[in-house]
């Protein structure tokens, strides 16, 4: 075989296994919500949307919007620490770019993918560009680790009155995944000390992700005070995406513990990451379910909030297609 065909077949190849891949996370991310609309019967669904508060749809709008300008300053503070930085208009406006490629695109890496393109292109460093990106998404999965272990600390002690979460299943499962994302956080902030101590001794297929983490990381070694900086901003970025989805279950009429919302919001963003969901639908509507039941709260109406958080996630990230608009007739 030529090495123009070989080259073709290995395109084609690439082209039908991304495509079979993205028509299995279709299949399981459209079939888990299927099932689960069907037990909690869509005309129920639709009945508590018509009830809802729409001043405090439009409050949790507004919330979700101050928390990307606030993720927005976060990336910036990361730019100006590596002595690249960039007008604050313009980053807000690449993270609605960002978030419109998320939502849209089929992949939960295209925002972050666009956003290093976008950089590059304006900085002239690609690679610093990836490294802002990724500590920017580094220490928001740290602060939605931190959030959750926190929140299933003081739930389990005597410093409120009652247990957000009564069953085992669920306490060792947002457990579970709480300590799997710090640990995954913490071998990624080690990533320098791993490659000097076992690098030799690791396979290529370990080796590489880990120097390409190394690296990010080396470009802010001498910016720990920023590091902190941005950390704090992340707890606050999630807290506000957090106060988003107790708005929108009281617009709802929902009342449950807002507890409840600081295990389930980032337990649903943690197993969202899992590539087997498409833009983490099933998932979603899955843990909603299941928390909100042990507070009383029938599946239908859990259900609607979780189509709500989706429908404001998706009519913000349009502000993104806009922008893409824009730069794209320039």
């Amino acid at each position: 075989m030529r090495s123009g065909d070989s080259r073709l077949h290995t395109r084609s190849s690439h082209a039908l296994r991304s495509s079979l891949w993205l028509l299995l996370r279709l299949a399981v991310s459209g079939g888990l919500l299927g099932y689960l609309v069907w037990r909690a019967d869509p005309r129920m669904i639709w009945a508590q949307w018509q009830q809802a508060d729409l001043r405090l749809l439009l409050l949790a709008i507004v919330v979700q919007l101050g928390g990307i300008a606030l993720s927005s300053w976060k990336w910036s503070l990361l730019l100006q620490a590596n002595e690249r930085p960039q007008p604050y208009r313009w980053l807000l406006a690449t993270s609605f770019l960002g978030l419109f490629a998320n939502n849209f695109l089929p992949t939960s890496v295209g925002g972050d993918a666009m956003r290093v393109v976008a950089l590059g292109r304006k900085s002239g460093s690609y690679a610093q560009a990836s490294a802002s990106v990724f500590m920017e998404r580094l220490t928001g999965f740290l602060a939605l680790s931190l959030i959750a272990l926190g929140t299933l600390l003081v739930g389990a002690s005597a410093l409120v009155g009652s247990h957000p979460v009564t069953e085992p299943v669920l306490i060792t499962a947002t457990a579970g995944f709480a300590l799997v994302a710090l640990v995954a956080t913490g071998g990624a902030l080690a990533a320098p000390w791993l490659l000097r101590r076992f690098g030799h001794w690791l396979p290529e297929l370990v080796r590489q992700p880990l120097s390409t983490i190394a690296q990010a990381l080396d470009e802010y070694r001498h910016s720990r005070g920023t590091l902190l900086a941005v950390l704090v901003i992340s707890l606050l970025v999630h807290a506000l995406w957090i106060g988003m989805h107790i708005i929108a279950s009281r617009a709802l009429g929902i009342e449950a513990s807002w507890l409840i919302y600081l295990l389930m919001v980032p337990l649903t963003d943690i197993i969202g990451m899992v590539p087997i969901f498409f833009n983490n639908v099933g998932a979603r509507d899955l843990v909603f379910t299941l928390y909100l039941r042990q507070a009383g709260v029938p599946d239908a109406t859990a259900l609607a909030l979780a189509f709500t958080v989706f429908s404001i996630r998706l009519l913000i990230s349009l502000i993104g297609g806009v922008v893409l608009l824009v730069r794209s007739t320039k």
